[in-house]
């Protein structure tokens, strides 16, 4: 029930959503611009109303009042902060920015590395993030099943499909939307009022359940104070002195998150379009946070009072209306869940692809275009695939993410960690605003140093044992370095991270922007930044030119000589019909033109600051400005010289053709290589006059008609080409320029061309001895196949034959000693009874050497295979303890279980067959006294100890004992058997990798060892002591419904039974149990069937039995099949499994526990 309506839910949710979002985009601005402030404020409140859901309360459940920092950071952005938030969006607008890493890479002179390096912490910080809403979505609808373990290990067991079809139908909707809405103006009016309607349901859903719960829900409000008021001792929240640090912490994460995180600054900075919509949000954010803060509080209270100590603190509001029986109530909660998660991962991840695309993806791309690719220049489908794959790419890893975040993590510890990552762009972004001197070198150290130390103190601790000697002790023992209190820092563990890693990064980013000057894009950029008025976009069109036609060409002349200064300008004015003389001011539209003109020589940059300069007012200042330009027009010069002379040095022929495709440089190999004509070795020259000229002279003979440009530029692999006079063979080598323009190298290469004869030549020599020798490793493979087929068809016959044969051989031994058992209970103390008893002693003793002969057989087979899952010892081990206990106790010996609540990773079968013949051995060569079997925990695994007080091992026979066959004269005298008990165990142990050691001293005893990996799950609250079974109590009067289609076997069974004083049931086949059902019968106490019936299973019986009696009636499987699939079968339906032949003291004692069980209930 509780799966459809999650699945009801889920699918109006979504409905709602895509209609939402469909119906926005295709509004009209005018009609959204009516009800966009009210619509943009709930927005902005999104990220805060699902912290209130996954992170408050249950910090709340803990820590108290604590969590209210949060909000109150939220609130002093929006108040004392406000003027800084309005200057962030006018810089938007003027610097065209659309993403935190924009606008911190445009600070430091807009850096890609910079923005690289902002959008790589962003998805470290955001993706384990995505990964928690994943994990919230399963336990949300654990919590809903009843099924949720806090405790437990991170399995969801029956629940799994429904959390991920969700978290599936989730991606597809964000892949979807990606898509749907119109990134081209980064504007997402859809997903704004998906995030209005998200808020709203959130809201009411908080209202609802904290209002219901202190009105009605567990009574009047004077009621639920009684109760809290009398649990006041009990509580955390009310307990727990308040942090002064934690508070500060939570302030400041909830500070920075209200601006840094990408859906927050998106909104308030890109996606805002006037003040008043700010305005209206400075009010209505803060003060919605900290009224439904009371009531979360409130939840937070109650549900530590009125809910089991086991339930979850993060799902409390959906504990709530569960436990309170308010079916209503609880789909409003499950609603509100569902929005607080997906809140997080729909509008957040789009945003973070389009940085991961903006910053990391498309400047890889474009540099492969830049190389020649001959990739498209039309970037419009490419930039929706690349933020499409980095959508996939992101929710894929946060997906994978999720499967290592255990079931006991608290949601508030992994978002303050998480939240710690988003601060370190603190430094980088608020001293870029207040520090001039800020550069991109501060940046590189602070943030790498931050994230250093975030991953020392915050991410290592979360992945070693809380107890281990690294976190109690630090790293060699170094007690300053502990990860969790740093140089003795005695705080809480977000305390200590957050202050260490801001710590670290402010000094770093101090040290660092000291470290070298800033540069001229960073002083430039800094003066927007910083200035009390952030100038226009276009900073030389906003400012009143006072320089002349006349010094704007004398400034030009000084880097590209008075003649093509003058053939320029002339060529402009004519162009764009602009009549200046040269002592006229110079327009907006020439400076540009000055401006672009000089990019191409000097770079725009240098550019910028030239004419910034130029322009300045005639002053001392000026006079300065032009002599430094004197001064980098030499430097300039002497920097070209020296790269000329460094070309002329190289090996490889150079040539650069500017954008025109002109020659422009090149270098001393360049001439001796092509040997062009006196008159072509000149700045100017066109690449289609040196190709044609090279071939017209015969130079290139390999070609059959003239290259052409477009040919030659496109070459989208090396051209080589064999030179007619010289005779050497030439790899060139054209790679396109970013801003137009080409480079082209010839590389010598017939040395290697030469090389490369010579091995072609020696591969054909060697060919036709690799095909013979092929031949012969064929035919010897082919033979070698054949004989290995060979082998296993006869090992897969011998396995068949085997298994059949022991099969049909357990049947009739089964009813012997069913018979046999029977007989032995009629006898009573007569003097024939002496008889029977050694008769069925041989019984057992044939049985176990049956048994033991299959078990080698299935383990050197490899017929086991292990199936490995994660599973508590400790049951396994109650498990063994009732098997056992009765023969133990025939014996005079006490078996003892210790209790323990170790998780452990391998197959669960083959371990208890490991055990039991391990617990096994130990009763058979034990006189006296007991065996004890507990677990002892060893770093990252757990040694299971099986000790007895027997006749113990010579040290010299310890290798001996595991041997097939194997038996010490000593044992011989305590008890029959073929020594294979022991085989077995070492055959297990190796298919398991599980390391098996043992310790002895004779005539004391023996201590079996077998390590086993622990899982990676939390350890379990220890589990009670498990009672050892008692032995077997009266039977008499207890009604038993037994299947067998064995004729002898359901006899020999019946005979026992009745002899224990039982009601049996007998019956062969289905079709008799069927006609039993129908007859009205009363449900029998148990069930004891056949697995291998004429038409069907015992399983399937058993379950078809159980459905008409509509109870869970006691069975037990008894059967010859030792296959794994069968055990599993059983233990997921709770169906107890014997193994024939019965052992009669095994079955009495598993119908003793029957009938204890169904007196209890």
């Amino acid at each position: 029930m509780a799966s459809w309506t999650a699945i009801i839910v889920a699918i109006l949710y979504f409905l709602i959503q895509s209609w939402t979002i469909y119906i926005a985009d295709r509004q009209s601005e005018a009609t959204i611009n009516k009800s966009r402030p009210l619509l943009y404020s709930l927005a902005i409140a999104a990220s805060g109303s699902s912290w209130l859901y996954y992170g408050s309360t249950g910090y709340a459940a803990l820590h108290g009042a604590e969590f209210i920092g949060l909000y109150v950071g939220i609130l002093l952005v929006f108040t004392i902060g406000f003027p800084f938030l309005l200057k962030l969006r006018q810089l938007a607008r003027v610097e065209g920015i659309t993403s935190i890493s924009d606008m911190i890479g445009a600070r430091y002179g807009k850096s890609f590395t910079v923005a690289a390096i902002v959008t790589s912490i962003t998805a470290i910080a955001l993706i384990p993030y995505f990964a928690l809403q994943m994990t919230s979505i399963h336990y949300l609808l654990d919590v809903l099943a009843g099924a949720h373990e806090p405790q437990a290990d991170h399995e969801h067991g029956g629940h799994l499909t429904i959390p991920f079809l969700f978290i599936t139908l989730t991606a597809v909707c964000i892949i979807f939307y990606s898509g749907w809405s119109n990134p081209s103006a980064e504007r997402y009016n859809g997903f704004v009022h998906s995030l209005a309607l998200d808020t709203v349901l959130k809201y009411v859903a908080i209202l609802c359940i904290g209002t219901a719960t202190a009105a009605w829900l567990f009574g009047s409000p004077t009621d639920v104070f009684s109760i809290v008021w009398a649990s006041r001792n009990q509580i955390p929240a009310i307990q727990q002195s308040f942090s002064v640090g934690n508070f500060i912490s939570l302030v400041v994460f909830g500070a920075s998150s209200a601006f840094l995180l990408p859906n927050q600054f998106h909104l308030i900075v890109v996606h805002n379009k006037n003040d008043g919509e700010l305005r209206t949000a400075r009010w209505f954010v803060p003060v919605t946070m900290l009224f439904l803060g009371i009531f979360i509080f409130l939840i937070a209270i109650v549900g530590s009072v009125v809910l089991p100590e086991d339930t979850s603190v993060d799902f409390y509001f959906l504990a709530l209306p569960i436990a309170g029986g308010q079916p209503w109530l609880t789909i409003i909660a499950l609603a509100g869940g569902l929005a607080a998660a997906t809140t997080m991962m729909l509008f957040p991840s789009i945003l973070l692809s389009v940085m991961i695309s903006n910053d990391l993806l498309l400047p890889l791309f474009l540099k492969r275009t830049s190389a020649g690719t001959g990739i498209s220049k039309d970037f419009s489908k490419t930039i929706f695939m690349l933020r499409r794959a980095a959508v996939c790419a992101i929710l894929l890893t946060a997906f994978g993410y999720q499967f290592i975040i255990s079931a006991s993590t608290n949601f508030a510890s992994l978002i303050l960690i998480s939240a710690t990552a988003m601060v370190q762009l603190v430094p980088a972004f608020l001293g870029g605003m207040l520090w001039s001197r800020a550069n991109a070198r501060g940046v590189y150290l602070g943030t790498l140093g931050g994230m250093a130390v975030w991953f020392y103190t915050m991410i290592l601790p979360s992945l070693v044992p809380i107890d281990s000697s690294f976190i109690t002790d630090g790293p060699w023992g170094i007690i300053a370095l502990r990860p969790q209190a740093l140089f003795g820092f005695d705080a809480s563990h977000f305390v200590n991270g957050l202050f260490w890693t801001l710590s670290v990064n402010i000094a770093l980013f101090i040290a660092g922007s000291f470290s070298r000057t800033a540069t001229p894009s960073e002083r430039i950029q800094a003066s927007i930044f910083i200035a009390d008025k952030v100038l226009s976009k276009n900073v030389l069109k906003s400012l009143e030119s006072n320089i002349s036609v006349r010094q704007l060409k004398a400034t030009l002349a000084k880097y590209i000589g008075s003649t093509q200064t003058e053939l320029a300008f002339s060529n402009f004015h004519r162009q764009s019909n602009i009549m200046l003389g040269d002592d006229d001011p110079a327009d907006f539209n020439t400076i540009h033109f000055s401006e672009q003109f000089l990019s191409g020589i000097v770079g725009p940059p240098s550019a910028r600051l030239i004419l910034s300069l130029a322009m300045g007012p005639a002053s001392m200042a000026q006079r300065q400005a032009q002599t430094l330009l004197d001064h980098a027009t030499d430097a300039f010069s002497q920097n070209r010289q020296l790269l000329q002379t460094a070309l002329d040095q190289m090996d490889q022929g150079i040539g650069v053709f500017d954008s025109q495709y002109r020659l422009s440089c090149w270098n001393l190999q360049f001439q001796i290589i092509l040997e062009l004509p006196r008159e072509q070795q000149r700045m100017g020259t066109s690449l289609d006059r040196i190709l044609i000229a090279l071939f017209r002279h015969g130079d290139i003979f390999t070609l059959k008609q003239p290259v052409t440009r477009e040919a030659f530029i496109n070459a989208s692999e090396p051209l080589r080409l064999k030179l007619k006079k010289s005779g050497r063979t030439m790899e060139i080598r054209s790679n396109p320029m970013p801003d137009g323009g080409l480079v082209t190298t010839f590389t010598d290469i017939s040395e290697i061309v030469n090389t490369d004869e010579l091995l072609r030549q020696t591969n054909e020599s060697l060919e036709q001895r690799v095909r013979d020798r092929t031949a012969e490793l064929t035919l010897a493979n082919q033979q070698l196949a054949k004989a290995q087929k060979r082998a296993e068809e006869a090992n897969i016959e011998k396995t068949r034959f085997l298994a059949d044969a022991g099969h049909d051989i357990l049947q009739p031994l089964n009813a012997a000693r069913l018979y046999s058992s029977a007989l032995i209970e009629r006898l009573g103390d007569m003097r024939e009874s002496d008889l029977v008893q050694n008769i069925d002693s041989s019984l057992e003793a044939v049985e176990s050497i049956i048994s033991a002969l299959l078990d080698i057989s299935q383990l050197d087979t490899g017929a086991l295979k292990p199936v490995i899952s994660v599973f508590r010892l400790d049951a396994l081990l109650q498990q063994i303890g009732r098997d056992f206990s009765p023969v133990a106790h025939e014996k005079g010996l006490e078996l003892r279980i210790v209790a323990t609540s170790a998780i452990v990773t391998t197959d669960r079968n083959l371990l208890r067959r490991l055990i039991q013949n391990l617990v096994s051995n130990a009763i058979k060569y034990s006189r006296s006294g007991r065996i004890l079997v507990g677990v002892r925990k060893q770093g990252e695994f757990v040694q299971l100890k099986v000790c007895d007080t027997g006749i113990g091992i010579a040290p010299s026979k310890l290798d001996y004992i595991f041997r097939e066959f194997a038996r010490l004269a000593e044992g011989m005298k305590e008890s029959d058997g073929l020594g294979l008990g022991l085989s077995i165990v070492e055959r297990i142990g190796k298919i398991l990798d599980l390391d098996i050691v043992v310790s002895s001293v004779v005539g004391k005893g023996s201590v079996f060892s077998v390590t086993i990996p622990l899982s990676n799950a939390l350890a379990l609250s220890s589990s009670p002591t498990i009672p050892v079974m008692q032995p077997a109590g009266s039977l008499s009067g207890m009604r038993i419904l037994c299947v067998d289609d064995n004729t002898e076997s359901l006899a020999g069974l019946e005979q026992l039974l009745s002899a224990w004083g039982c009601t049996v049931f007998p019956f062969q086949n289905g079709n008799d149990v069927r006609e039993f059902c129908l007859q009205g019968q009363s449900a029998p106490d148990a069930i004891l069937a056949d697995y291998n019936l004429a038409e069907e299973n015992g399983l399937d019986l058993i379950q078809l039995f159980r459905s008409h009696y509509d109870r869970d009636v006691h069975a037990a499987l008894i059967t010859a099949e030792r296959s794994n699939d069968v055990q599993q079968q059983a233990n997921t339906l709770g169906i107890s499994l014997i193994n024939k032949p019965v052992r009669p003291a095994i079955l009495r004692a598993l119908l003793s526990h029957f009938r204890q069980d169904i007196a209890a209930q």
